[in-house]
């Protein structure tokens, strides 16, 4: 049975409407892939809070997941909304053409909010996403089956993270593991720091 674009956008569930935005954010850019979308879902869920009970992330082998968000994902496919190729989700016209009709659903700063978190990731890979994620919010990491690889690899990465210019030297410092001037050390010592 095909649904109108009315239809789509009259019944579309809250947790969808927040997935339409995310994949609007950016000029349309793709989330590339499942895991980038949890943690872009997740950050966007610890802010804006109906998101977050919608979405009831847990601990999961890549950190925080949300069965609630990979089925409303799916659904946006199966209706036609949203397109997933190897290069990740993006919106079809029919996306964006519900997208306009439902994206008064959330206010302008919550809009920001989701354009900023995915300004964050966008361009980030995995293991810098998992990294910060991971350090940040600790409680989610008990079922990661990455977090003692990316743990291997936290001096590196939150230099990488550093020198893009996404987050501060203090938090670099944090997801390092260090304090400010041992970080600073080691900033010192190797060059490619920053």
């Amino acid at each position: 049975m095909e649904f109108t674009i009315d239809e789509i956008a009259d019944n579309l569930p809250g947790l969808g409407v927040a997935i339409l935005h995310l994949l609007h954010a950016g000029d349309r850019s793709a989330v590339r892939g499942d895991v980038i979308f949890q943690k872009e879902l997740f950050l966007i869920g610890d802010y804006i809070e109906r998101v977050g009970d919608d979405a009831d992330f847990t601990p999961h082998i890549f950190g925080p997941y949300s069965e609630f968000a990979e089925v409303a994902l799916d659904e946006l496919v199966s209706l036609g909304l949203v397109r997933r190729t190897a290069g990740g989700y993006t919106l079809t016209s029919d996306g964006v053409r519900v997208w306009e009709k439902v994206r008064s659903a959330f206010p302008a700063d919550e809009v920001g909010a989701i354009e900023d978190f995915k300004a964050f990731i966008n361009d980030l890979s995995v293991d810098e996403v998992l990294l910060f994620v991971y350090v940040t919010y600790p409680e989610y990491t008990c079922e990661s089956a990455r977090l003692h690889d990316i743990l291997q690899k936290r001096r590196p990465l939150s230099a990488s993270l550093y020198r893009k210019g996404k987050i501060s030297l203090e938090k670099a410092a944090f997801l390092a593991g260090m304090n400010l001037e041992s970080y600073l050390d080691y900033h010192m010592v190797d060059p490619e720091v920053g």
